[in-house]
């Protein structure tokens, strides 16, 4: 309880300061507001079920931070091609200043994600989401990674047809790579007809999509959307069709970290969530 209440003092002071719009104070919220949704959605999975990502990875848990930043500085770059969001600051700051306090609130990005689909995993445990084997052969994975390949070099060339690859294209290079060395891939768990985990992670990254756009509506600096085609019934800064992209980025999100895992640690991120 004392977790749960810790992290809802601290959403609730970050996010008055965040709309305040308070020079200086409203300029540093992001991370405190981030940092408190991280200890919220673990404080809750600790009241409700007795158990958290938190408590499961302990120290581990401070690492899905520090590789958290290097992922989305990865967006950063593939939106510096498709120029599908826009960053509005509130007054000019050097390259350095702007590179160290995106790499803090980036920092939030994964230990959101996670600890929301493990509570989301708690959530489902009881529903039946065990479906039949699913057996993928072989080529399967060659043909992921070619297609991976193909569609970063769409992006690159059409970006604005193409935009929507950004979301899917890491995910068909991430996991063949994943189910070749670890055990903790997604599609190990398809091949046996598990889906709690991809449908937690989905479902986990779109809820906490919705407090990422919301909070950031009036928050100074937030980002902008300028999608093609799609770019109407706009729920907060984000168009309707945008939360689509969500559920993708939870599995690239989830396959990221364990194969960061894997090989730095050589531990399995997936006995975290079991």
């Amino acid at each position: 309880m004392r977790l749960l209440l810790f992290g809802a003092v601290l959403v609730v002071a970050s996010w008055l300061i965040a709309w305040s719009r308070i020079p200086i104070l409203t300029e540093y919220s992001f991370f405190p507001l981030w940092l408190g949704y991280v200890v919220t959605i673990n404080g809750v999975s600790e009241v409700l079920y007795g158990d958290s990502l938190l408590r499961r990875m302990r120290f581990s848990f401070l690492w899905l931070f520090a590789i958290s930043i290097p992922m989305w500085w990865c967006f950063e770059y593939l939106n510096s091609v498709v120029q599908n969001w826009h960053y509005v600051l509130p007054h000019p700051i050097s390259q350095l200043h702007y590179n160290i306090q995106a790499s803090v609130d980036f920092s939030t990005v994964v230990p959101a994600v996670l600890s929301a689909a493990f509570l989301f995993s708690c959530l489902f445990k009881n529903q039946n989401l065990k479906r039949d084997a699913v057996r993928i052969h072989a080529s399967w994975f060659i043909v992921s990674v070619l297609l991976s390949i193909a569609f970063f070099f769409l992006v690159k060339l059409f970006p604005r047809e193409a935009f929507p690859l950004i979301w899917i294209a890491p995910l068909f290079l991430l996991e063949p790579i994943l189910h070749f060395f670890s055990s903790s891939s997604l599609l190990r768990l398809v091949e046996k007809g598990e889906w709690l985990l991809p449908v937690s992670l989905m479902i986990g990254t779109l809820f906490t999509g919705f407090w990422w756009e919301f909070w950031n509506f009036y928050s100074m600096p937030k980002w902008i959307y300028t999608i093609p085609y799609i770019d109407f019934w706009r729920i907060f800064e984000m168009p309707l069709l945008g939360y689509g992209g969500y559920p993708f980025f939870g599995l690239i999100a989830y396959s990221y970290g364990a194969l960061v895992f894997f090989f730095i640690f050589r531990k399995e991120i997936s006995r975290f969530f079991n």
